[in-house]
């Protein structure tokens, strides 16, 4: 059974008092593009989660999502929350950019995500960003062994497209780095503050085909016992907050993965309604995995947090949030 504290990415509930835990990375050996056979093969969509301490102590979880869309157009997603009293800032936009399908060199005036000419464009990498409140100079490497979404990568999930010409509609290509080391800068405030880097880490995902889904919540679960889990619930409903499909993979730290079904008795509640959007999100969610004898409960710690555009911008629409629970 699994004893867990859980930071985690998802759409979930404000809790006062906040214990955060430290945000100690492990102790891996950095990767390489050849220790796990990961090859980049695609440059345009990266995600990054940050669990940040600065070398003053202060927390803050971050979202960024630097995507190189073509057509000399970038996409974004800026999230910053501030664990210490519990509020958050952010946007998302569409914009101009100049980027690269062969080298990685996105730049952009929201955001620049690079690495040096002639690298792997996977073990060096640089990001900078001043855009919605989110100032940020990082520099990011990542170690231990790659995750592998539904367990080899290749996952399907619903679409409505038509076009099996070069991909068949929903399939992508969808690899993370789970134990990303950083250090540099953010800003808060005016106020520059380093990132203690023993205190701080990172998860980096690509994925290489097309999203094409009406509604879903997704977790990025960190939990006590060294193991991750991510996971994907498609299609939920206010009357049934479960949909299919639904499907978690757990990472362990020896590159094991294993690929289990998220129970149907797994449930989402405590609704709440966008004001500027009318859009509808769960911020409570109790997660069972009966694969694995797990049960979580997962809570919101930002509550009603969503992201888009800054008046006059596009963008996505998005619920983005750290959240903390407890199970086993």
């Amino acid at each position: 059974m699994w004893s867990t504290i859980v930071p985690l990415l998802a759409v979930l509930n404000a809790v006062i008092g906040l214990e955060v835990p430290s945000f100690a990375p492990p102790s891996f050996e950095p990767s390489t593009i050849d220790n796990d056979g990961t090859h980049v093969d695609h440059l345009k969509s990266v995600f990054f989660l940050i669990w940040l301490t600065t070398v003053d102590g202060r927390k803050y979880h971050i979202t960024l999502a630097p995507n190189f869309i073509g057509d000399n157009q970038t996409s974004g997603i800026f999230g910053i929350e501030d664990l210490s009293t519990l509020t958050g800032t952010g946007a998302t936009v569409f914009g101009p950019a100049t980027g690269s399908n062969e080298a990685l060199n996105l730049r952009s005036e929201y955001q620049n995500f690079t690495s040096p000419a002639g690298s792997d464009n996977f073990t060096n990498l640089y990001f900078t960003s001043d855009y919605a409140g989110v100032t940020v100079d990082m520099h990011f490497s990542p170690t231990g062994q790659n995750l592998y979404i539904g367990g080899s990568g290749g996952i399907t999930l619903p679409s409505s497209g038509q076009d099996f010409r070069t991909l068949m509609p929903g399939y992508s290509w969808y690899w993370a780095n789970p134990t990303m080391r950083l250090n540099g800068t953010l800003t808060v405030n005016g106020e520059v503050l380093q990132v203690d880097y023993n205190q701080s880490f990172a998860y980096m995902e690509r994925q290489t085909g097309t999203f094409d889904l009406s509604g879903y919540y997704a977790f990025w679960l960190y939990l006590s016992n060294g193991l991750m889990i991510h996971s994907w619930v498609v299609g939920p409903t206010l009357d049934v907050p479960y949909g299919v499909p639904s499907f978690a993979t757990v990472w362990y730290p020896s590159g094991l993965h294993e690929v289990v079904s998220v129970d149907p008795t797994s449930t989402a509640s405590d609704i709440w309604i966008s004001n500027s959007t009318g859009k509808t999100y769960f911020n409570k969610f109790v997660f069972n995995l009966s694969a694995k004898n797990a049960s979580l409960t997962i809570e919101q710690a930002v509550r009603n947090r969503e992201l888009g555009p800054l008046p006059g911008t596009q963008g996505y629409i998005i619920s983005e949030a750290y959240g903390q629970g407890s199970g086993v």
